[in-house]
């Protein structure tokens, strides 16, 4: 026998076009097995948007997808609560691309499905994977791969719906239920309807006379009605775009006045180690500039002593002058006595030569 989960992978994975013909014939199918209660899930499984269609079969296709929205969110959150402006600028970035890559593979796999997705659309996938980032609960939802309506958020930390619906599928899980409590006022909305309806079916199944198509007629009716409200709230999500896309413009204005900041704080931290070397070198000239004056009043000590002997040296120079002239005086003096000494000692000898020549 058929499951929940079967339905709920064959609904889910499938193409959109025929998706309620194909939840009609599981509903038809569990009533031909007697069995209501599955036939009542069923029918409350809800068709899915283009852009939750696009993220459903992304998720199918990437296994890794659903590790990597619980670790880098985990990561986005830790460094959010310790104010970690690297770590998040970093991981910023790091979610703007991932999240851009996922949309542009979820657009491919949507068109190679014959379900191409608008650009609105595949805004609306960006949204929501940067909401399933923000908050786990709609991680989990994603994971899953049975979103009927996309999830958006203003700024990381803030999750909201993207329609009047939930995230996640009514019914999309085995109990169907949806992921961690994410949009349960949708599955309260859809257990009350599912409820009235299949209490309704059962008195047409009993009523004689009645039309056994009425049931389909009125799942047919929920659909259109609940087209209308997703035109509506796409309308809605259109109007918010604006407001979206002037977030997401603000959050690159910080992260780029952000790195001026850093540049700056870079700039004013070289300035400081400037000063502080200019400021070394400065004491360093100051330091040799009074050792120099210490220096030049030594040098001015010393010749104002020099001065002050210079007088005596001056009366010692001339008495030593006055000596030396007296010394010249009696050095030619006694230069004059050996002259004549000379003079006379040579007289002397000529006297002798003479004598010896008178002698006999």
């Amino acid at each position: 026998m058929v499951s929940l989960d079967d339905v709920v992978d064959d609904l889910y994975g499938g193409p959109l076009d025929d998706f309620v013909a194909r939840r009609d014939a599981a509903v038809r199918a569990a009533r031909a097995a007697q069995d209501r209660d599955l036939a009542r899930r069923i029918g409350a499984l809800r068709k899915p948007t283009l852009a939750a269609g696009a993220v459903n079969l992304l998720v199918r296709d990437d296994p890794t997808l659903a590790g990597t929205l619980r670790d880098l969110g985990e990561s986005l959150r830790d460094a959010e609560r310790s104010l970690d402006g690297p770590a998040l600028r970093d991981l910023g970035r790091q979610r703007r691309a991932l999240v851009a890559g996922w949309a542009a593979q979820a657009r491919r796999l949507a068109a190679a499905a014959g379900q191409p997705v608008s650009a609105a659309a595949a805004q609306e996938v960006e949204r929501t994977l940067t909401a399933a980032l923000a908050d786990p609960r709609v991680a989990a939802a994603v994971a899953a791969g049975t979103l009927t309506h996309g999830t958006e958020h203003v700024g990381f930390g803030g999750v909201g719906s993207g329609g009047d619906d939930d995230a996640g599928a009514d019914g999309g899980g085995a109990d169907g239920g949806a992921a961690d409590g994410v949009g349960l006022a949708g599955d309260a909305r859809t257990a009350r309807a599912a409820g009235a309806d299949g209490g309704a079916r059962r008195r047409a199944s009993t009523a004689p006379g009645r039309d056994a198509d009425a049931p389909d007629r009125a799942w047919a009716a929920r659909d259109r009605e609940r087209e209308r409200r997703e035109r509506e709230a796409a309308r809605a999500r259109e109007r918010h775009e604006r407001a979206v896309a002037a977030v997401a413009a603000a959050e690159r204005d910080l992260e780029r006045v952000t790195e001026r900041h850093d540049a700056a704080a870079t700039a004013e931290r070289d300035a400081t180690t400037a000063l502080e070397d200019a400021e070394r070198e400065s004491a360093q000239a100051y330091a040799a500039e009074e050792e120099l004056v210490r220096a030049l009043a030594d040098v001015r000590r010393r010749l104002a002593e020099a001065r002050a002997r210079l007088p005596r040296v001056d009366e010692q120079l001339v008495a030593a002058r006055t000596r030396a002239r007296e010394r010249e005086k009696a050095l030619r003096a006694a230069g004059r006595e050996l002259d004549r000494a000379s003079s006379a000692a040579e007289r002397a000898r000529d006297q002798e030569r003479r004598a010896a020549a008178d002698l006999p």
